[in-house]
């Protein structure tokens, strides 16, 4: 009879379900805000981005030239604030003739965000990783000055 009551006694098993409860609640609450804080760095460096390309692609004097400056200064301003896994990849379209005085550009820059502790092979990337993109338009404000 003895023995059936020390089974039947629960003397300090609540230091241990609290234990076991924080960490199945705890670990995922904090990898969810590890990752959002992840694609959220990652938002943020995109549309600074495409921003600054947008930007340096209408002061430039010539379409090819804008073109590789804005694609290169995209890049740079993405390697500066997030790490990235793979390159990004920028879209420029033109409204009305992109340097001429009342056009427009448009820049859309992607680029794929590993999830934090997940890993990166080739065969799973595409469940490990999210797109990220943003884009922008610039106005040409040259006021029928020609490059």
């Amino acid at each position: 009879m003895r023995s059936w009551r020390a089974l039947r006694d629960d003397t300090g098993s609540a230091a241990l379900e609290f234990i076991a409860g924080a960490i199945v609640l705890l670990v995922p609450c904090v990898y969810a805000v590890l990752s959002f804080g992840v694609i959220e760095s990652a938002q943020f460096a995109v549309t600074g981005a495409a921003r600054h390309a947008a930007r340096v692609y209408v002061e430039q004097a010539s379409p090819l030239v804008a073109t590789d400056v804005a694609r290169r200064s995209a890049v740079v301003s993405l390697t500066e604030q997030a790490p990235l896994a793979d390159s990004p990849r920028v879209t420029i379209s033109c409204g009305g003739g992109c340097l001429n005085s009342g056009g427009s550009v448009t820049v859309r820059v992607t680029v794929r965000v590993p999830l934090p502790f997940l890993p990166q092979w080739p065969a799973v990337r595409q469940f490990t990783s999210l797109t990220v993109g943003a884009s922008s338009t610039q106005s040409n404000a040259r006021l029928g000055v020609s490059p």
